[in-house]
């Protein structure tokens, strides 16, 4: 077994297989898989016919290419029912949605990434729709940098540097220091924005989520279109804000 200090080689090519599938929403062949990871067809051929045994992976009879197994469902049904703040921020989205008729979300702090953990949209008109499961750079998305702005100055750096700052739109910054000067402004309005820097024509709202111990890990955002007049706008971010304190009280209380 192929180790890197306490980290398992194995374990992380299975790890970078299924990532593959995820990204690409469709089986893959043999051939595919190669191409997307520069590995040996006999090393990518052993990690499937593990993952095969555990149900992680099927293989279709037709064609031989293969897909994300049902036990993938399973597992996740299980995360979902032990996660309790999802259940608990579906109310206070769903009134977001109600009273402003734009999309509402929860974010996770997830490695050096955000994972949308639970998305609540408007039924009628048009609508802004992200996936649950979607991932979002930190640097330039609203809930990064509610999230960041909670951390110590050297965590901040640290997940910062973690990843590269993709530029999105002309909008987006890049820079470590001119992001850090934009956490202090979050932390003294409670809330973080972000103006068409992940994608033009949109702009979004989040605020932070505290658990029992006082960490932030969560955020929760209304996303709209860009053109939404400034005064819509404030009133939208004051309502995140109240949220996100209402749930972090909750929290605190359970």
């Amino acid at each position: 077994m192929e180790t890197r200090g306490r980290r398992v080689y194995s374990v992380e090519k299975a790890i970078r297989l299924l990532d593959c599938f995820w990204q690409e929403r469709r089986a893959l062949s043999l051939r595919e898989l190669e191409q997307r990871t520069g590995w040996a067809k006999s090393t990518i051929h052993g990690l499937l016919a593990s993952m095969l045994d555990s149900g992680v992976v099927e293989q279709n009879s037709s064609d031989g290419k293969y897909r994300l197994g049902y036990h993938l469902f399973e597992l996740g049904s299980a995360v979902s029912r032990s996660w309790d703040l999802p259940r608990c921020c579906t109310p206070y989205l769903q009134e977001l949605v109600d009273r402003f008729g734009e999309s509402a979300y929860l974010a996770r702090l997830s490695g050096n990434e955000l994972l949308l953990a639970l998305c609540e949209e408007p039924h009628g008109g048009f609508r802004i729709v992200s996936e649950e499961g979607t991932r979002l750079p930190l640097h330039c998305s609203c809930q990064g940098k509610a999230i960041l702005a909670q951390k110590s100055l050297s965590e901040a750096r640290r997940l910062l540097q973690r990843r590269e700052r993709k530029c999105y739109t002309p909008h987006t910054v890049t820079g470590e220091e001119a992001l850090l000067q934009q956490l202090e402004a979050v932390r003294s309005q409670g809330v973080a924005y972000e103006i068409e820097e992940y994608k033009l024509g949109l702009k979004s709202v989040a605020a932070p989520i505290f658990d029992r111990s006082g960490q932030c890990d969560h955020a929760i955002a209304i996303i709209c279109m860009a053109t939404v007049e400034q005064e819509t706008f404030q009133a939208m971010a004051r309502a995140v804000r109240e949220a996100a304190e209402a749930i972090s009280q909750q929290l605190r209380e359970e």
